[in-house]
């Protein structure tokens, strides 16, 4: 689904994200919105709200369609970045620059270094929470469109994926090495036609610096490619991932995965999932946030 969202106005429109959601988010930034605010008026709430967050240029189109809104898209370039930042017309494609992560300032896209400290970016901006946000959106475009390669891992990279079908249907696969992970991605592929849609929403996704790297967490909506009677992809459930993040300083300093958990659960979702209902990642999650550079 996220593979055929042309636009952040398409993906805000699906079915799947309620108006009660986009809501909630907005008014958690003192967003001012009328209750009987309809899910349209929502999205350009939103949309508008973003342009204005993430530093859209004061000369960037007005327009009020939001159909005009590109969807922040990533290259093999963006998963090795030092800083990200939304910047692809009115939203601002997500775009790496060989400057350190946010340049020397951390207080995230759009808000220029005042040189002092009287006002501390939200979480989302910190510099580890960007870079998971990219890479996200970077590895599961990738998975979703069949062209992750073994330069993605790391040679001695280890993988293991949790499927629960249901109570008594319940596995691990576990394996390690570049091939190997390859080959297991390559038959999840094949058996079960998997699609990931994460939430790349701040409760949804978030990074964690750990010792050597970085961890990224995410959480959201698994799909088969297969499609039903009405030519719509079939939601099976949940999933949580977990990835691994180090370095390689023979390879340009590229980001490259040491490590990828999969958990995915078939079960009914009415709501895009949150990390704080996650089972795998909330040992993670207790590791605190920082503001160092990535």
């Amino acid at each position: 689904m996220l593979e055929n969202c042309r636009d952040a106005a398409t993906l805000l429109s699906k079915n799947i994200v309620k108006p009660e959601f986009i809501y909630k988010y907005l008014q958690s930034y003192g967003v001012q919105l009328p209750p009987e605010s309809t899910k349209s008026s929502l999205i350009k709430q939103c949309l508008n709200f973003w342009r204005i967050k993430y530093g859209a240029p004061p000369e960037a189109s007005t327009s009020s369609d939001p159909q005009q809104q590109q969807f922040p898209s990533t290259s093999a370039e963006s998963s090795s970045s030092n800083s990200t930042m939304l910047v692809a017309g009115n939203m601002k494609k997500l775009v790496a620059t060989g400057e350190p992560p946010m340049g020397n300032n951390t207080n995230g896209p759009g808000f220029p270094d005042s040189g002092s400290s009287s006002t501390e970016p939200g979480l989302e901006q910190y510099p580890v929470n960007l870079l998971a946000m990219d890479f996200t959106i970077w590895f599961f475009l990738k998975w979703n469109r069949n062209s992750l390669d073994e330069s993605a891992f790391w040679p001695e990279a280890n993988c293991s994926v949790m499927l629960e079908i249901s109570e008594s249907q319940q596995g691990i696969e576990e394996v390690r090495g570049q091939k190997d992970i390859i080959n297991l991605i390559l038959s999840l592929k094949f058996q079960y036609s998997f699609q990931f849609v994460p939430n790349v929403m701040f409760d949804g996704c978030q990074g964690r610096i750990s010792e050597g790297g970085v961890l990224v967490l995410s959480v959201g909506v698994v799909y088969s490619n297969r499609r039903g009677l009405d030519n719509r992809l079939t939601m099976l459930g949940e999933f949580e991932s977990m990835i691994g993040l180090r370095r390689d300083p023979h390879d340009n300093n590229n980001w490259k995965i040491v490590m990828l958990k999969l958990y995915i659960r078939y079960k009914p979702v009415e709501n895009l999932p949150a990390l704080s209902n996650s089972k795998m990642l909330t040992e993670c999650l207790l590791i605190p946030l920082t503001l160092d550079s990535v």
